[in-house]
């Protein structure tokens, strides 16, 4: 299977003591939502490594369930946040999609 990805985001995982998750993260593909410009959107994040550890920074690719939606607000430097009952994981967005950029 291969995927489409919408959008590269530079995250840092937050710890437990920050109000994270209490263990990394284990698995190629994640599904959370991920906040951007107020509003919130399903997606799929691919972890290249396999595991985020909390603490740590990463670059992922991430695909969106309804793209022309979460595209329509996703500016490069928008803050976002991925989220699991709390907040999980802050960051940037680095990269849309090249659909985007030609609209």
């Amino acid at each position: 299977m291969t995927m489409r990805f919408d959008a590269v985001v530079s995250v840092r995982f937050l710890q437990s003591a920050e109000g994270g998750r209490r263990t990394d993260i284990v698995g190629q593909v994640y599904a959370c939502p991920l906040f951007v410009a107020g509003r919130v959107f399903d997606c799929r994040v691919l972890l290249q490594e396999g595991r985020a550890v909390l603490g740590e920074s990463y670059e992922l690719p991430v695909a969106f369930l309804f793209p022309e939606d979460a595209l329509a607000v996703a500016n490069v430097g928008e803050g976002v946040s991925l989220w699991e009952g709390r907040t999980i994981a802050r960051g940037r967005i680095l990269r849309v999609a090249w659909r985007r950029l030609q609209e």
